[in-house]
């Protein structure tokens, strides 16, 4: 009898404990609701499940990405980078509009999650940021969470682009020379291999990513 009730004691002891094992903090793709729990107690949505992009969202370095079309509700606003301290591209489009969306990312200056989306405009391809507010049942579980990959250091001041090659558009201010950068994706741009990087330019107060050569970088470190 005792030992009985001494495992009854320690399943009671260990069920109480269950709650605050979930201590890793995680926000909710569909709602965006801060969560320490397996589901999500605003919206009812279960806990992603992400794993490494290395091991499941990677072909070697190249970056794989979503390809999940989407209309919008609102004219697109956009930004070189997931959050309001990037550069400003600039407005495109109007609702009504589909667009390929190819991953995510969560802003935590300001609570919410952005989107990276691929579009054709004025004869030229462009993949900018923009919030996920700007489209209606867009299911962020089928879209791949961004990481960083890596740091490398420009060589010198050069011209990036919105995507990875010359199909797409090239962008009007150099970036800063010998910027040191972080490393958000690695793709064939057709006639050489490209980096999505990020860096600070001191000259806008801002934030830009940029697409630029590998040849463009020095001390490519991937992880």
């Amino acid at each position: 009898m005792k030992k009985s009730l001494s495992i009854l004691l320690a399943a009671v002891l260990l069920c109480a404990a269950l709650p605050w094992a979930q201590a890793e903090t995680w926000y909710c793709p569909q709602c965006g609701n801060k969560n320490f729990y397996n589901f999500c107690p605003q919206c009812g949505t279960a806990k992603p499940v992400y794993t490494a992009p290395q091991s499941s969202g990677w072909s070697g370095y190249y970056t794989d990405y979503a390809y999940v079309p989407a209309t919008l509700n609102s004219r697109l606003a956009s930004r070189t980078g997931p959050s309001t301290t990037y550069d400003e591209p600039g407005s495109f489009f109007s609702a009504g509009t589909t667009v390929n969306v190819l991953s995510r990312a969560y802003d935590n200056r300001n609570n919410i999650w952005w989107v990276q989306v691929e579009f054709f405009y004025g004869g030229a391809a462009y993949r900018v940021y923009t919030g996920v507010k700007r489209f209606s049942n867009l299911n962020l579980n089928a879209i791949p969470e961004e990481y960083q990959i890596g740091t490398c250091t420009l060589r010198g001041s050069v011209i990036g682009r919105y995507g990875p090659g010359n199909a797409y558009a090239a962008i009007g201010r150099s970036l800063p020379g010998y910027a040191a950068c972080k490393v958000f994706a690695y793709a064939d741009g057709g006639n050489g291999d490209y980096v999505q990087i990020e860096c600070y330019d001191s000259g806008l107060s801002q934030y830009r990513r940029a697409w630029v050569p590998v040849s463009s970088v020095s001390g490519l470190t991937l992880y």
